[in-house]
Formats: structure tokens, C-alpha cells, sequence
């Protein structure tokens, strides 16, 4: 499965926009990402391990709200994104 960054979550990743990974759920594969990339775990995730709101997941272009243990195969992409709030 292929991790996608853009903006300002670049700079946590060594600029790197695509990073690949094999894991079979999304839980797995933020655990091998968190491992490489310790200061993500803080950014993306609360104390209880829920994404933060301010964060949001898209696997293959849709937004994953809280199911962290979806399953995942080889070809998936998931992208990283800040959540835009504003008025």
C-alpha cells in the first residue's frame, strides 16, 4: 500500500510524497509509518489512539472518519491530509 503527503505534512517525512509499506489494515500499516516517523504519531493521533480532528485519512479517494482497522490491499493508497476549517 502506497502513503501519499502533501503540504505542510512534507516536512515530517523527509519531503518524501509517496512512501510504501506492506500491511494488511490501515492500523498496521500507521503503526509501521509511526514507527519510521515518530513525530507523525503526535501530529495525526490523540492520546486514545483516535485520529485527531484536525486530520483526516482517504483510502483510494474516501475519507475515512474512525475505522482504522479497514483492511487494506497491495494496490491502496492512502492519503495524509490537514482538515481545512474556516469561515
Amino acid at each position: 500500500m502506497l502513503f501519499l503527503f502533501s503540504g505542510s505534512l512534507l516536512r515530517y517525512v523527509g519531503y518524501r510524497r509517496q512512501i510504501v509499506y506492506e500491511a494488511n489494515t490501515l492500523d498496521a500499516a500507521l503503526r509501521v509509518l509511526f514507527t519510521d516517523y515518530p513525530e507523525l504519531e503526535g501530529l495525526l493521533m490523540n492520546q486514545d489512539k483516535t485520529l485527531k480532528r484536525t486530520m483526516r485519512l482517504a483510502i483510494n479517494n474516501e475519507v475515512v472518519h474512525s475505522d482504522l482497522t479497514r483492511a487494506l490491499s497491495a494496490g491502496d493508497s492512502v492519503e495524509i491530509m490537514t482538515a481545512i476549517s474556516g469561515g
